[in-house]
């Protein structure tokens, strides 16, 4: 400042008399101008202010002023579009009134001394269980970090749900609340012959007993052989992978430029694939390796080992094949010799570089879109949460459900209520499978059901990207394969999402180049979200809320494919893609559990056909007529309705209460509709289906039972020729299912032809599926008419003015959105 006064001051002694004069006029004409702005701003502010008066609150209650009425352009002979007048007018929007966005509705974490009857387990709870196990002398069960695989330890815990008829007594009769218990999964290693065990351990938070877990509709008890994987058996498989590896290392550092053994760059990575054999009791497992660089799952190498691990003695496991570019080999040995003898056809794959070094990653490349980067849209809540939180349970517009993030089975919904009336009791991921197709081990031994990998795959949501940033996030605890629960920071979120749809809309032409009304409403949603991450595929799953009553459930695939080597054998499975590899035909698989309560527990199933009818015109009796009609079909057993869809019968699926109609005598009910379906193309008899079978109905309705929890197993992708359960029979008891508890397996299926524009990753658009389970006669009206979200327009005077009416909602905005420092840290920890 010094410096600069110095230079001031002689500036100011050597101006000339002339200079003083032109400085004394600018600085006057700068004054005229300021004053003239200010009268400008305060012309400005009368004019908000008589806006504000005339479409303000008043004193007229709920927001429900009279609409005003907006004035177009009054003069010059323009044809421009009338300006339409706001039902709320204007908000405060002077400088000094603009802030953050309000927080909105509260939100409550969950209460880690009474957790909720559908929280998971919290630490203590799980501590707690584990304590008590370890305390039991019957069970001999040693605590996991100090257990080998021929010990009995904990493999994993999460919540074990009440029945369903004590949950139902507690929330809709006031009875006692039904005790927490914890559903704890044991690896008996250690008995006399090794088995899996199952235990329900209670009351919690203080465990006082345990009984064995042994539901009717499963095999009891559960064979050693279909456990899934875990860390203490991948420790002993390791050694054998990287003896196998240091035999072969020369012919992988000549074929692939990488290697596995004593590998400190350019280092293969492995991964194995199941089921693990192709009969009941096998447990032979095949390794492949690939790259290990950024979308390693795109850098396939032709080589793969299979090792079995069937004997409950390690020291007999064994490598039983080796597979080389194409080719079977008996032992490495036998690679080794035929590979230095010229036998065996070499492979010889290229070295990343260019294009080539990054075409696996998410690093951009090409002409950049936009030319210059320019920020997307963002979503802003200009009155902060239009939801409310309380831990686990959340209510939106007429809306309130319970979740829980289960360990084996993914985000599950419980008591989901549309203005207090219970719609289902209980909607979530039952299991997901993709089976593969090719001529090398990996594609003949990938006939993946995900429960046996766990089904949370819980990591953390990036903001902004996988969900909004206005987004409310929430932290799954999980207890599988470790000593200590694990934390996973943000793997659920919640939101508010403008779906850039009308919900509803219409607009009324009066057929002479007016209208006489225009209404609408913006289709804005609530969406419940995770992201489950299974390997190379990431499957993101929704709950969406619509306002109308309709409940959205879909399921997104993104995330690499599973490519696997080319050899000119692969060419009837799939294009070739980059250099060496194929992008193999696949389907995916998804199955729901629905649980409809329509009024009542009490409820029937029906399709509503729509048929051709062949009748005489009425009108003209000579001529025939052809037209569809509706046509009930109430289903009575299981069989019937179990659904394999037939496009030449097209029709409605429909839950609805007998006893409980609307004004207008409809049974009140909800319908499933079906957005996402494919065809399975295997046969039942084929036995690998056994331990799939949901996949073979795009619906099947069955009478609940909680001996029949789920449609799956985290043992069945083991043994899928004789799975732990088996869906098919829940359908082949072929109980009575009228008027009765009825619950829905959803099964949501897509194929896939892998493509070129499916590197470097599969993209969200063109790979969604979903379901509906929308009213049905259930309301007397659509539930968003009630809405004050809505708009609706009708003309003023000649068109050149309209009256809008917002229902007490205001337009304008007068806050900016919060904003947080980008935060990822992509880790879990022990708790």
């Amino acid at each position: 400042m010094k410096d600069m006064e110095m230079k001031e001051g002689k500036r100011d002694s050597s101006t000339s008399p002339n200079s003083s004069e032109t400085l004394w006029k600018t600085a006057l004409f700068w004054q005229v101008v300021s004053a003239v702005l200010l009268l400008v701003c305060i012309a400005l502010a009368v004019a908000l202010g008589v806006v504000s008066g005339r479409g303000g609150h008043g004193a007229e209650g709920e927001g429900s002023g009279s609409p005003v009425v907006g004035h177009g352009t009054e003069g010059g002979g323009t044809s421009e579009p009338p300006v339409v007048g706001d039902g709320q007018g204007g908000t405060n929007c002077s400088s000094t009134s603009i802030g953050p966005c309000p927080a909105g509705m509260a939100t409550e974490e969950v209460d880690e001394d009474s957790p909720a009857m559908y929280d998971d387990l919290t630490a203590e709870e799980l501590r707690a269980v584990r304590e008590y196990l370890l305390g039991q002398p019957g069970l001999d069960i040693t605590p996991w970090e100090d257990a080998s695989f021929h010990d009995n330890y904990i493999y994993g815990m999460e919540l074990h749900l009440p029945p369903k008829a004590d949950a139902l007594s507690y929330l809709d009769n006031n009875g006692p609340r039904p005790e927490r218990q914890a559903l704890v999964t044991v690896y008996g290693g250690g008995r006399t012959q090794p088995v899996v065990e199952q235990y329900v351990v209670g009351p919690l938070p203080n465990p006082t007993r345990h009984t064995a877990h042994a539901p009717a509709g499963r095999k009891n008890p559960i064979p050693w052989h279909s456990r899934a994987p875990e860390t203490k058996e991948y420790t002993l498989l390791m050694p054998m992978i990287t003896q196998a590896t240091k035999e072969t290392d020369r012919i992988l550092k000549e074929s692939f430029g990488y290697t596995f053994y004593n590998c400190s760059s350019r280092c293969l990575a492995v991964a194995d694939t199941a089921p693990r054999g192709f009969r009941s009791g096998e447990r032979r497992s095949w390794f492949r390796f690939s790259r290990s660089v950024e979308g390693k799952f795109l850098h396939p190498v032709g080589f793969m080992i299979q090792i079995n691990h069937v004997s409950l003695d390690p020291a007999q496991w064994r490598v039983e094949r080796v597979f080389y570019n194409g080719q079977y080999f008996a032992s490495t040995a036998e690679l080794v010799q035929s590979y230095d003898d010229g036998s065996a056809w070499r492979a010889q794959l290229p070295v990343l570089a260019g294009d080539d070094a990054v075409f696996s990653t998410f690093r951009r490349r090409g002409d950049p879109q936009p030319s210059r980067p320019l920020r997307a849209p963002e979503l802003i809540e200009p009155d902060g949460r239009r939801y409310k939180v309380q831990g686990r349970r959340v209510e939106y517009m007429g809306w309130s459900f319970n979740w829980r993030l289960s360990t084996t089975q993914g985000l599950q919904l419980y008591d989901v209520r549309m203005k207090d009336q219970r719609v289902v009791y209980e909607l979530g991921l039952q299991d997901a499978g993709t089976w593969y197709s090719g001529t090398d081990p990996l594609m003949l031994s990938a006939l993946y059901v995900d429960n046996a990998w766990p089904q949370s795959g819980s990591f953390e949501l990036l903001r902004g990207v996988d969900c909004p940033k206005t987004a409310t996030y929430f932290d799954a605890l999980h207890h599988q394969d470790t000593g200590k629960p694990r934390r996973f920071k943000n793997a659920v979120c919640a939101f508010e999402l403008d779906t850039g749809i009308p919900l509803r809309r219409h607009f009324d032409s009066d057929d002479a180049g007016g209208y006489t009304f225009y209404g609408g409403m913006v289709d804005h949603v609530l969406v419940l979200r995770h992201i489950n991450v299974v390997y190379n595929y990431d499957f993101v799953y929704d709950y969406i809320f619509h306002q109308n009553g309709v409940l959205e459930v879909k399921t997104s695939l993104t995330g690499y494919l599973q490519p696997t080597f080319y050899t000119p054998d692969q060419d009837p499975y799939g294009y070739r893609m980059w250099v060496n590899q194929v992008g193999n035909v696949h389907q995916h698989f998804f199955n729901f559990k629905v649980d409809l309560d329509i009024v009542s527990a009490q409820n029937r199933f029906e399709t509503v056909d729509i048929v051709l009818e062949n009748i005489t015109n009425p009108e003209r009796p000579e001529l025939r007529h052809i037209q569809t009609r509706i046509q009930r079909n109430l289903k009575t057993t299981e069989k019937e309705a179990a659904v394999q869809y037939d496009f030449n019968r097209p029709k409605y699926y429909n839950f609805y209460s007998e006893e409980h109609r609307n004004r207008f005598d409809a049974h009140r009910g909800y319908r499933l509709q079906l957005n996402g379906i494919a065809k399975s193309l295997f046969p039942r008899e084929w036995e690998p289906v056994n331990g799939a079978a949901w996949m073979d109905y795009q619906v099947a309705v069955t009478r609940r039972k909680d001996s029949e929890p789920s449609s799956s197993s985290i043992f069945n992708q083991n043994d899928l020729y004789d799975p732990v359960v088996n869906f098919q029979s829940f359908i082949d008891d072929n109980e009575n299912i009228v008027d009765e508890d009825l619950v829905a397996w959803v099964t949501l299926a897509a194929h896939h032809v892998p493509h070129s524009e499916d590197f470097p990753t599969t993209a969200t658009a063109g790979n969604q599926l979903q379901f509906f389970i929308r009213p049905f006669h259930f309301y007397d009206e659509d539930p968003s008419a009630a809405s004050s979200n809505a708009v609706h327009v009708t003309p003023g005077d000649d068109f050149r003015s309209a009256v809008v009416d917002r229902f007490g909602t205001p337009e304008t905005t007068s806050c900016f959105p919060k904003t947080s420092p980008f935060s990822f840290n992509g880790t879990w920890r022990e708790v």
